[in-house]
């Protein structure tokens, strides 16, 4: 389906508007279930009016439009991370009507495909961790006491992450965009453990953000008030 500029607009506002509501929130938020179809229409759209351009040798409006097909294309990679993050994390328990209700048609066959998954999992390590522990001329050893010529393996001591401080009753702290500059090691924080990728674009706790920003890892994002 072939979508008119204002459709095409009328998509980008709702995708950083989604964006925006889904990344501040926990849980996972309801999303119209024709999202996917609008958006993939308002990108095809655009990169068919940027041939024609092309074609019309008008390399200024090529430019403009295949930046709002980068611009779109970039708000959904960050909208994707987040939102699949959760659902991953919800695949591994019952789903529930309520979750399910939230999901668009594409978001509930991958969940119960991946929630099948974790099932199957689950139960092939019950299975091997039910299996028969002693047999002829087999000596048991029980889970985490190691035979008496073993020595308990001494601890690893890591270098810490720079995490944040986090006492009880802490406000919550307000979550900033940003763009992520190199691809980053593993960084643990008090609500997460933290991977991020060059070009990325995501929501952080503000003081986390505010050290990834001074180390020169990340740039503060400010999005329209389309509201």
């Amino acid at each position: 389906m072939t979508l008119d500029p204002t459709q095409i607009d009328k998509v980008a506002n709702d995708l950083r508007s989604f964006f925006r509501a889904e990344f501040r929130s926990k849980k996972i938020k309801k999303l119209d279930p024709a999202f996917y179809k609008n958006l993939t229409s308002a990108l095809n759209s655009l990169n068919e009016e940027a041939e024609k351009s092309l074609k019309a040798q008008d390399i200024t409006s090529y430019m403009d439009l295949k930046k709002k097909v980068s611009d779109l294309e970039k708000d959904f990679k960050a909208l994707f991370q987040r939102r699949f993050e959760k659902i991953a994390t919800l695949s591994i328990y019952p789903l529930d009507s309520e979750l399910m209700n939230s999901l668009t048609p594409e978001e509930k066959e991958f969940i119960v495909q991946l929630h099948n998954m974790m099932q199957d999992q689950q139960n092939l390590l019950i299975n091997k961790l039910a299996a028969p522990q002693e047999a002829k001329g087999e000596v048991v050893v029980q889970p985490g006491k190691p035979l008496a010529a073993e020595k308990e393996p001494e601890p690893v001591e890591e270098e810490a992450e720079e995490t944040l401080d986090e006492s009880p009753g802490q406000k919550e702290p307000e979550y900033v965009l940003v763009r992520i500059f190199g691809d980053q090691p593993p960084i643990a924080q008090p609500d997460r453990d933290y991977y991020l990728h060059d070009n990325d674009l995501v929501y952080l706790p503000e003081p986390f953000a505010d050290i990834l920003i001074n180390r020169k890892a990340a740039q503060l994002v400010s999005l329209p008030d389309i509201s």
